[in-house]
């Protein structure tokens, strides 16, 4: 889990009240960040107990309870959903603080992101789930009444998503890559707005004194 922004409350523009704005975008984008990370650990412990059952099919061992109804797809479809909303939320603060900013390194990482997921076509799919149900694939075709048949309606291709026959990745290295462009950020904050703030700098040396202490007084016994 990220706790990273607070660090940059104060620090991200000259102006107070831009930098309380910019602030609360970034800290919001952490938030959906962790929270990709909590659905990911969900899936995972899904894709684990649904996994271990379907080991004991192939091995043809006693089912006792396992033939017992469950909801390990439904929670696996819920989760995957909540996960791309995490995503998309932050592709969208990714986007506003490149446009307030207005900086052309936080636009290539909004670019980055949508190469990874593809998370407009993901998103319309799984928020306009009620039009996809009846076979709008789009509003142009419900504007036009025109209904295609959906083939795949939502399915799981080892640990990815599928939807009408593209697959929209939700495993550990889609999540891996939206961290790495999450610590990219902050490190652009950090080099070209925050350090430019001599408040800013000091701070970060008083941190690095108060840690170096700690070390030596640990290292003496005395903590």
């Amino acid at each position: 889990m990220f706790d990273l922004a607070t660090k940059y409350v104060f620090y991200l523009d000259k102006d107070h009240k831009k930098s309380l704005e910019l602030f609360l975008l970034l800290n919001t984008l952490e938030k959906y960040v962790n929270g990709a990370m909590l659905e990911m650990d969900r899936l995972e412990t899904t894709r684990v107990a649904i996994n271990k059952k379907m080991i004991v099919l192939r091995k043809g061992l006693p089912l006792h309870g396992l033939m017992k109804r469950n909801f390990e797809l439904t929670r696996l479809g819920c989760d995957t959903h909540f996960f791309f909303v995490c995503v998309d939320k932050c592709y969208k603060l990714l986007h506003q603080l490149a446009r307030e900013l207005n900086d052309p390194d936080i636009r290539k990482l909004k670019k980055e992101l949508d190469k990874v997921f593809d998370i407009r076509t993901i998103r319309n799919h799984l928020e306009h789930i009620d039009e996809r149900c009846i076979g709008y694939l789009n509003p142009e075709d419900r504007k036009k009444r025109i209904k295609k048949p959906i083939q795949d309606f939502g399915n799981f291709i080892g640990s990815d998503f599928s939807f009408n026959n593209k697959k929209f990745p939700s495993n550990k290295q889609s999540l891996g890559e939206l961290q790495k462009i999450y610590r990219e950020l902050i490190k652009i904050l950090h080099d070209k707005y925050a350090s430019k703030d001599q408040r800013f700098v000091e701070n970060e040396q008083n941190e690095k004194r108060i840690k170096l202490i700690q070390k030596a007084l640990k290292k003496a016994g005395f903590v």
